[in-house]
């Protein structure tokens, strides 16, 4: 009988304990639940160093249970608003004691953008988007049971190159070979990482695709300002320069805009490009000549010539002088006329020469001459005695 008695007390303990067990179990796994499922996450911090990014996320998690929840581990990704994968990180294992209010946990996502695929990359720098943090947190409490929670939510990202604009090209100078001009380049790094780079562009002929130009500007842009700055181009010029002198003419280029920060092309543009050029002769105008008596053998022929310099960069410099062809013979020049036109100016002057009295009655042609810092040029006027 007593036997019996204390078997059923042996069995009413076990079940007592396992029952106790479940509890106990059942307690640290909701305690445990309860501090991955606070799982909170705090407003990123930014940091850089060249091509790395790093975004640190305060994960705050709360432990009001009676007991301690070790071997807590977060792990996170970010993606783009497209779901593609930009960066993930996960944490070491941490421990949030009994009675904790609010426990702060840093976890740091390290963002390398020379890993990310081109156009992906591209978007990341100049379009405003909302990335996606995708975080979990698990607690494992062997060998029973372990225990998850996760969270998503959007981050506002602001691109480091926003609303990019280039100007009007203005001209700069010039030498015998190209022509010097800048473009003017601004946009707004509204993101919280520094911009460090170059823009580079290169220049083609729209009509026989060979290579005449390129552009360089160097980009320092700190978080949160405005950038500024002026691209400068050099232009080949065409072989036959003299033209430039006389003609009105449109430089047309198809032109390709990289921008690289940190070594790594970020953005890349393409399209035509124009640059205007107005010539430093412009409305060239030839008087109507007047014979004057010298002596018994000659008389002075004086010929009125003027134009505007139209161009807004260049000051001509040279001279200008006429002569008097009969057939293929040269039978008068005069002496050179000093010709100094500043930009928009317009110049005039009386070009004259001694021509002997019997070539006054004959069929010639008189010759105007330029000569500048574009070449020589001339220009021909028959005459008919």
């Amino acid at each position: 009988m007593r036997s019996s008695t204390g078997i059923k007390l042996l069995n009413a303990l076990i079940v007592i304990a396992v029952i106790v067990a479940f509890a106990a179990t059942f307690l640290i796994a909701m305690n445990s639940f309860g501090v991955v499922s606070s799982l909170r996450v705090g407003e990123p911090s930014f940091n850089s160093s060249g091509s790395v990014v790093e975004i640190s996320f305060p994960i705050y998690v709360s432990n009001p249970g009676p007991f301690a929840v070790s071997d807590i581990r977060v792990s996170a990704e970010l993606r783009d608003e497209h779901g593609g994968l930009i960066a993930s990180a996960s944490t070491q294992p941490f421990s949030v004691p009994a009675g904790a209010g609010e426990y702060q946990h840093n976890l740091p996502i390290r963002i390398d953008l020379s890993e990310i695929p081109q156009e992906r990359l591209s978007a990341l720098f100049s379009q405003a988007s909302n990335l996606t943090l995708v975080a979990s947190a698990g607690a494992t409490l062997a060998p029973f049971v372990s225990v998850s929670a996760h969270l998503s939510g959007g981050i506002p990202w602001e691109p480091p190159v926003q609303d990019f604009e280039l100007g009007d090209p203005v001209l700069l100078g010039y030498n015998s070979t190209h022509i010097l001009a800048s473009v003017p380049v601004r946009f707004e790094n509204y993101a919280a990482i520094s911009v460090e780079g170059e823009v580079n562009v290169l220049l083609v002929d729209a009509g026989t695709g060979s290579e005449i130009g390129s552009g360089y500007l160097e980009v320092e842009a700190p978080p949160g300002s405005e950038f500024t700055g002026d691209l400068q181009l050099s232009l080949r010029l065409p072989e036959n320069a003299t033209a430039l002198m006389l003609e009105e003419t449109t430089f047309r280029c198809n032109a390709t805009l990289v921008f690289s920060v940190f070594g790594i092309q970020v953005y890349s543009v393409s399209g035509p490009f124009e640059i205007e050029w107005d010539p430093p002769v412009g409305s060239p105008w030839l008087g109507a000549p007047s014979v004057t008596p010298y002596n018994s053998t000659h008389s002075t022929l004086s010929l009125p010539f003027a134009f505007t310099n139209a161009n807004e960069l260049i000051t001509l410099d040279g001279s200008a002088r006429i002569s008097l062809m009969v057939g293929p013979s040269l039978v008068a020049e005069g002496a050179p006329v000093e010709v100094h036109a500043p930009p928009g100016s317009t110049f005039s002057c009386n070009l004259e020469m001694l021509v002997p009295n019997w070539a006054l009655s004959e069929h010639g042609t008189l010759v105007l001459s330029l000569d500048t810092q574009f070449g020589s040029a001339s220009v021909e006027v028959p005459v008919n005695g």
